[in-house]
């Protein structure tokens, strides 16, 4: 009996072995494949394009994050592109589009109100910089505009709406304040759930406020600032909801994103945006759904939405060196190193960096059947732990890159970012 235990036990391993290491022989490299791998220099997307989006493979190295700055200039460049959209809190990003556009405060500071760790870099502040420079140098039809399109912060949604409050209806900031006080960014994780109940029922009776008031606001005001501020409140009201209600989290945020982006496009009056986040938002085939039945990427709202109009870019990487944050809360640097057909097709050229564009991929019968099967390639989010290098189900996703992306980045070696020091 012991004997037969044993057996089973060896054969249940090597079932497991196989299924999370399924044998990969060595990859066949297309013939010229330099004629399909260029510069992210060369990015030029089709004249019909409203959005543009890049994916991260991860959160935490610097080439991905370098990407931000060299995808943007080529869409600057080669589109006309001239706004920046990230998976940054909303009314934080408002805050990086006034030192953008008026010199205000530092670049440093400004990226300190995005609201997430992951953009505390050097990468991001020089970002920031570049653009602001970038914008004393042209006209003011061509200056660059920068948005956030998440929802997951209150505070600076909540300055910028009473901020507004103080000019068009100053009787109730004071009100308003004491009834949103526990919408807060440092009980945002932990607030009691009655409380965000009773937050989300005064913001929707804010947002009642501003619109049955819309014609006296606007007088004093302007409309352009109005649609603005009114956004605040939307996005405070859509945090308290994903806080406080039985919600599938993951699903309903990315439904918010899609809405914020379409909003910032008509905003724009419909000029073509660039957005950045992570992979999995990006990506227009809700890959992560494997693990959910119940989820719809970002990506997939907005394809559904606009069709071939949005153009999204995934990223991906053969070695990578990343920063993260553990579930104990605490920074640290993880090494993970993984192959596909597709990564590998890159692996002897001699640059670190590529790009892809699949329509033209597609051209070449091995390229072709590469980017239509499934593929594992790079997925780590914000949080990792050491447990998770163990098995590459738990760094990688399983997904077809021609479903999910328009073109791909790959970076051969990613090294770490470091996070600013206060």
């Amino acid at each position: 009996m012991k004997k037969k235990f044993i057996l089973f036990t060896v054969i249940l391993i090597v079932a497991i072995i196989f299924v999370l290491f399924p044998f990969k022989g060595k990859t066949k490299q297309v013939e010229n494949i330099n004629e399909y791998a260029k510069e992210v220099q060369s990015i030029k997307v089709p004249d019909n394009t409203k959005i543009v989006g890049l994916g991260e493979a991860t959160h935490g190295n610097v080439e991905f994050q370098n990407l931000k700055k060299e995808v943007f200039k080529a869409l600057i460049k080669n589109n006309g592109c001239k706004v920046f959209a990230i998976e940054g809190d909303f009314g934080g990003c408002q805050k990086v589009n006034n030192y953008v556009l008026n010199g205000s405060g530092t670049a440093k500071k400004a990226v300190e109100e995005i609201g997430f760790g992951i953009y505390r870099t050097k990468e991001m502040v020089d970002l920031v910089q570049w653009i602001h420079d970038y914008n004393k140098k042209v006209n003011e039809s061509d200056k660059i505009r920068f948005y956030g399109f998440d929802m997951q912060r209150y505070d600076n949604n909540k300055e910028g709406l009473f901020s507004y409050y103080e000019k068009v209806n100053p009787s109730l900031v004071d009100k308003y304040k004491n009834l949103l006080r526990n919408l807060n960014d440092k009980t945002v994780y932990n607030q009691q759930a009655d409380k965000v109940k009773d937050g989300l029922k005064e913001i929707e009776n804010l947002i009642n406020d501003m619109k049955e008031n819309k014609a006296k606001y606007i007088k004093l005001s302007s409309e352009k600032e109005y649609i603005l501020v009114l956004q605040f409140a939307q996005s405070i009201k859509e945090n308290a909801t994903l806080r406080g209600a039985d919600s599938n989290y993951s699903h309903v945020r990315d439904k918010y994103m899609a809405n914020k982006i379409k909003w910032i496009l008509e905003y724009e009056k419909g000029n073509m945006i660039f957005i950045n986040g992570h992979n999995g938002h990006i990506d227009k085939s809700s890959a992560v759904g494997f693990y959910t039945s119940t989820y719809t990427s970002m990506g997939k709202y907005l394809t559904d939405e606009f069709g071939d109009a949005y153009y999204a870019i995934g990223t991906d990487f053969n070695k990578s060196t990343f920063s993260a944050v553990t579930r104990k809360d605490r920074d640290k640097t993880f090494t993970i190193k993984k192959s596909n057909s597709l990564v590998d097709q890159f692996i002897n050229l001699p640059e670190n960096e590529y790009f892809m564009d699949f329509k033209k991929a597609k051209t070449n019968p091995d390229l072709k059947k590469i980017i239509e099967e499934k593929q594992p390639m790079g997925n780590v989010g914000a949080e990792f732990n050491s447990w998770q290098k163990i098995f590459k189900k738990f760094y990688t996703l399983n997904m077809v890159p021609s479903k999910a992306y328009d073109g791909i980045i790959v970076v051969k070696k990613a090294t770490a970012t470091e996070k600013l020091k206060d």
